[in-house]
């Protein structure tokens, strides 16, 4: 389109219509918007009633620009304080010893270092959020209605919240279904919608509530690309309702043509218009405040509308899209308290003042400067692939099918290796939360003890669910019974999350997970609570330590400790709902500065009139609420971000720097990024295991802590982990059919127990032994089990073949049937499970082997009683049992 530059008459009516708020660029910006829009009408040759249409557009322009110029001055106004923050923590960082890198890395994934506010982080208040958004939703259902948690996942109840979702708005019917439960939940969902998009409007986002939302939408590629795109536009367009998702479109034939764009967008993740990057312009990180706001939704006409899209092109329910969404909320919101409404500007531009700083240091040298430089880089390299992984770029495909395939292959590959995970987990988790209490002070015995206690009463019911949903924990597994069930289609692609969620229920591995992280999180809030009746400066050393790591200070601590903590079954908890109970009284100290400063700025006491000092007053009584209600949230969640992060070091998960390691900040659906992927299968736990579990006993006490303590853990962690792979091995060999348990004074049976147990992670693999913890080769834990299984079946080919040639030419070479068995038992999905193996073993695997290696049975059992003095308690084969 041509240039439009309105001449000053123009210029000055625009400008005295906004009151001078809008800079030249920005009118000059609208005027040329309102002449690209006429060029169109005219090329369209739609000129009827033209001035009308030109200044309606006008009006609709006018007020977004107006919008967008307060919201750039807002963006300016909290980059400045978050920049301060940053400044402020960063530098304490470094005076701390961290290198630059590490103290930026830091800001985003926390760090293993004993340094004031190091696990502060983007990914802990992550975990914050989602506790304050999914973890209080689950906790309301459990309170109220207890009977819902696991009825959730009834299709039927499922399509009654939507319908009553939908009426929440004006002129809606609430209760229109005669559903009460259904009615309940979509008040329960739309108020913690609300509240997550008031939180992200605090933080600069700019996002309009939508009367009568009834929760993500989910696009079906896979089935979209079967409809083809004018089937899929021709359904989709009968089913909305025009007005409200095209308010700019007047015409049908426009609105056909949008939809086709959007079916291309959907399908390839990219958009139809050419991006700025391929025309050769300029690119800037994008603004995740401003993008949150102006996405396109498909307003249907009605909820029936809504589900029979879902049904023929969707997937999911209704419960599955609003956690997706209270995820992604919490992923925005933490990225945005910590590094402002543009994460990556400010990250960028907080490396570039460490970049400054370091040329500009005389006591560096010229190439420690360059390397330090070097490795402050945001557009590639560690930096680039931490703040890709905080912001959730890293877990969207770039090519939506490739992924999904490359991700169902590997689950196939987890059921068909993991069938025995959980006798590892029973027996390590135990131990790291043991390790993890004996850090914050309590006590290895005495952790090890109280984690195994709570496990023995099974997933906490009751008050005890609801307190373990507060805190965050304790409900992953419901949720992914709940979700699974919808996730399935009618393809193998689709039904594969399914399976794996079965897969993980069977194998005892959900239950195990979620009732030790609830055990986790409910003993460290209960620590919190028993703590809270000392002053911090009379608190045990390491707690205090710890507190620190998290940035609790004093003042923070004396606010918690006013709270009215829960009781339960005789001990007491801190949960956030009794943080924010809290009083402005106890809230105060804690901004003090700022109600202050708020104060100086609302000039009160330079009022000349009463009127005037009422009117001054009125706003500052306001901005005062909104201060104290931050300062609020910000103590809920730092109380939940140390719940949160402190049981991710008792019971290990995959975090953002271990993803950070596995990912290479490579996306999926990329030839590189499922590469990685496919080699990085399995490596999570161990790669999570040594940077949390050993960086924290290597680095993390602080620079008082003396060498015999750092050591006592160090030898703690070990001892313990080593007992807790014996026991694993004892528990392995029993499903086998072996006993007694092995010598434990022989050092072949510790050394398994310390590869077993992870002391050595995924390093013992190599180390020590001929095949990994899952049983699989060397090259298996080297290449990922899916390039291991490829590279066993290529050889299981080419020795197929030799045997072949050999019968042809008269060299005898042996068929390798036993690699084959071995190779299918050992790929097959479900195989593994620890008590369908035996019987596996039993009926048909032990009488096959025997028979292809005539006396592999008893040779087995020779080798077993000559190395482990272990013989066989039951039989081994069938034709064995019926002797």
């Amino acid at each position: 389109m041509a240039k439009y530059t309105p001449d000053e008459a123009c210029f000055d009516a625009a400008n005295a219509a906004s009151g001078g708020k809008l800079t030249r660029e920005e009118i000059e910006a609208a005027f040329q918007r309102i002449a690209d829009h006429k060029a169109k009408l005219e090329a369209d040759g739609d000129t009827t009633n033209l001035g009308d249409k030109l200044k309606a557009f006008a009006e609709r322009e006018g007020e977004r620009t107006r919008i967008a110029a307060a919201m750039q001055r807002r963006h300016a106004a909290l980059n400045v304080l978050v920049r301060d923050r940053l400044d402020e923590t960063v530098g304490r960082h470094l005076e701390a010893g961290l290198t630059p890198r590490q103290a930026l890395l830091a800001v985003v994934e926390g760090t293993q270092r004993g340094v004031r506010g190091g696990r502060n982080s983007v990914a802990a208040l992550n975990l914050a959020y989602e506790a304050r958004y999914i973890g209080a939703l689950m906790a309301d259902i459990q309170a109220n209605r207890p009977h819902l948690v696991d009825a959730l996942r009834d299709p039927k109840l499922d399509a009654d919240i939507m319908r009553e979702m939908s009426e929440l708005k004006n002129g809606g019917k609430p209760g229109i279904t005669g559903n009460e439960d259904a009615k309940y939940v979509a008040d329960v969902f739309a108020r913690f919608a609300e509240l997550s998009r008031t939180d992200l409007n605090r933080l600069g986002a700019s996002i309009g509530k939508l009367d009568g939302w009834a929760g993500a939408q989910t696009h079906d590629d896979v089935r979209m690309i079967a409809a083809g795109k004018d089937a899929w536009v021709a359904s989709v367009f009968r089913k909305l309702d025009l007005t409200r998702t095209f308010p700019d479109i007047a015409e049908p034939a426009e609105a056909l043509e949008a939809l086709r764009d959007i079916f291309d967008t959907i399908v390839t993740g990219l958009p139809n218009k050419p991006s700025a990057k391929e025309k050769g312009q300029r690119v800037n990180p994008a603004n995740l405040a401003k993008s949150l706001g102006k996405s396109r939704v498909l307003h249907f006409r009605d909820a029936d509308a809504a589900l029979a899209y879902r049904d023929e092109f969707g997937y999911g329910n209704t419960v599955s899209g609003m956690i997706a969404h209270l995820r992604n909320a919490a992923r925005a919101a933490a990225n945005m308290q910590a590094l402002g409404p543009n994460p990556e500007v400010m990250f960028g531009a907080v490396a570039e003042g460490l970049k400054r700083r370091a040329k500009d240091d005389p006591n560096l040298s010229p190439e420690v400067k360059a390397r330090q430089i070097a490795k402050l880089t945001t557009d590639g390299g560690a930096l680039r692939h931490a703040i890709d992984i905080s912001t959730g770029l890293v877990s969207r495909p770039v090519n939506v099918t490739a992924a999904k395939i490359g991700s169902d292959i590997r689950a196939v590959q987890s059921m068909a290796k993991l069938g025995g995970a959980v006798l590892s987990s029973v027996t390590g988790d135990n131990v790291t939360a043991a390790a993890a209490s004996m850090f914050r002070g309590s006590g290895f015995f005495n952790g090890l003890v109280t984690q195994i206690g709570g496990i023995m009463k099974g997933r906490p019911k009751g008050e005890q669910a609801e307190i373990a949903a507060l805190l965050g924990e304790g409900f992953d597994g419901l949720i992914g019974h709940i979700v699974a069930p919808a996730a399935a289609n009618d393809g193998p692609v689709g039904k594969m999350a399914k399976l794996q969620e079965i897969f993980f229920r069977l194998n005892g591995l959900t239950w195990w997970t979620d009732a030790s992280r609830s055990v986790a999180g409910r003993t460290i809030a209960a620590e919190m609570g028993m703590r809270a009746k000392t002053a911090y400066s009379a608190l045990p050393a390491n707690y205090r330590h710890v507190l620190g790591l998290h940035d609790i200070d004093a003042a923070k601590w004396n606010a918690i400790r006013r709270a009215e903590f829960r009781e339960s079954n005789g001990r007491s908890y801190v949960t956030p709902d009794r943080v924010r109970d809290l009083p402005d009284t106890v809230i105060e100290p804690l901004v003090a500065k700022r109600v202050a400063a708020a104060r100086k700025a609302s000039r009160i006491d330079e009022a000349k009139t009463p009127a005037t000092r009422a009117k001054r007053q009125a706003v500052f009584d306001e901005r005062r609420a909104a201060i104290l209600g931050d300062g609020r949230r910000e103590l809920e969640l730092s109380v939940l971000g140390f719940i949160a992060d402190e049981v991710n070091f008792g019971i290990i998960e995959t975090d953002a720097r271990s993803r950070r390691t596995t990912t290479l900040g490579l996306r999926p659906g990329t030839i590189a990024g499922e590469t990685i992927r496919f080699i990085s299968q399995f490596k999570s736990f161990p790669i999570a295991f040594t940077q949390r579990v050993g960086g924290r006993a290597l680095y993390g006490f602080g620079k008082d802590a003396s060498y015999l303590e750092s050591t006592a853990h160090i030898g703690s962690l070990i001892a313990g982990m080593t007992m807790a792979g014996y026991l694993t091995v004892v528990m392995k060999d029993l499903v086998r059919g072996y006993w007694p348990p092995r010598d434990p004074t022989d050092p072949k049976t510790m050394a398994a127990a310390f590869i077993q147990g992870g002391a050595f992670g995924l390093y013992g693999d190599f180390l020590f032994s001929q095949t990994n913890r899952f049983g699989g080769s060397v090259l298996e834990s080297a290449a990922g089990p899916t390039i291991g299984a490829a590279a066993d079946l290529i050889e299981l080919g080419l020795k197929s073949r030799d045997a072949t040639a050999g019968k042809i030419i008269g060299e005898e070479a042996k068929a390798p049937y036993a690699e084959a068995v071995n190779l299918i038992a050992g790929n097959t999905p479900g195989a593994s499970l620890f008590y369908i193996r035996p019987a596996l073993d039993f009926l048909v695997l032990n009488s096959l082997r025997d028979a292809i290696s005539p006396g592999y049975l008893r040779r087995q059992d020779t080798t077993r009683r000559k190395d482990y003095g272990q013989t066989r308690f039951r039989p081994a084969t069938v034709s064995e049992a019926l002797r």
